[in-house]
């Protein structure tokens, strides 16, 4: 072997070690689906910008609470999350045209998991930041006949509030639907996919759910957009729809 070839495999492989040395957090998935996501597109990561809390151990795996702040990234356009080795690891695309990069919600996790959050500013780079998931998980189970019969009477009803804290309107809705993943045999995927967020007819936010997101999903969200009086619209798998109204709480 020539000593030019050499150094070039060496290089190469110096090139590999420091990519994966620069995940602060290693998965067998990982790269899989960052590709799937992302197709090639520049990236780094960045856990001082994206910051995201979860439990250090996670006791229900069903409803496991995610706290993201990636605020620090200015003008940020898209927000993706996915859990590496969950059985579904997508969990929500979100177009934030007029939102802040800072959710809260709930997840299933099926066993111990790394979670990724990819937050991409106005130069089309992808910021990516890490977590651990720690559970023995099963959080994936599906409902019980009695959780369905009570789903059949309640489904969609929801309760939001929105609050003001100076410029920033912080909305607040959860709604009563059993987000089945389908996963198990004899039961069908039935969950919330899509979601948009309006004030006055003006659209400040998209999102695509996944069944990822736990029973009866409540999130937290914030804007500087509209003014105070806001729509959720949201569609589940079956094509049914439902309609929130929220405004600023007296």
């Amino acid at each position: 072997m020539s000593s030019t070839l050499s150094k070039l495999l060496i290089f190469i492989l110096l090139l590999t070690v420091n990519a994966q040395a620069k995940n602060p957090i290693y998965s067998p998935t990982f790269d899989d689906m960052l590709q799937k996501t992302l197709h090639g597109a520049n990236y780094s990561f960045d856990d001082i910008n994206i910051t995201i809390d979860v439990p250090k151990f996670a006791d229900n795996p069903a409803h496991v609470p995610i706290i993201i702040d990636a605020s620090k990234i200015k003008d940020a356009k898209r927000m993706i999350v996915f859990a590496d080795l969950n059985l579904i690891p997508e969990i929500m695309d979100v177009k934030l045209l007029n939102l802040k990069a800072i959710f809260s919600f709930s997840i299933r996790v099926a066993q111990e998991t790394p979670i990724r959050v990819l937050v991409e500013d106005t130069n089309g780079l992808w910021h990516i930041g890490s977590a651990n998931i720690k559970s023995f998980g099963g959080g994936c189970s599906p409902s019980t006949p009695e959780e369905s019969k009570k789903f059949a009477l309640l489904l969609g009803k929801h309760k939001s509030h929105t609050l003001r804290q100076n410029k920033t309107y912080i909305i607040k809705f959860s709604i009563f639907h059993p987000m089945e993943t389908g996963l198990m045999f004899g039961t069908n995927p039935f969950y919330i996919k899509h979601l948009e967020l309006y004030s006055n007819k003006e659209l400040l936010a998209t999102m695509e759910l996944t069944s990822a997101i736990s029973q009866n999903p409540t999130m937290v969200f914030e804007t500087m957009g509209g003014d105070g009086t806001y729509t959720i619209e949201l569609e589940d798998s079956d094509a049914n729809k439902y309609h929130i109204s929220t405004k600023v709480d007296n």
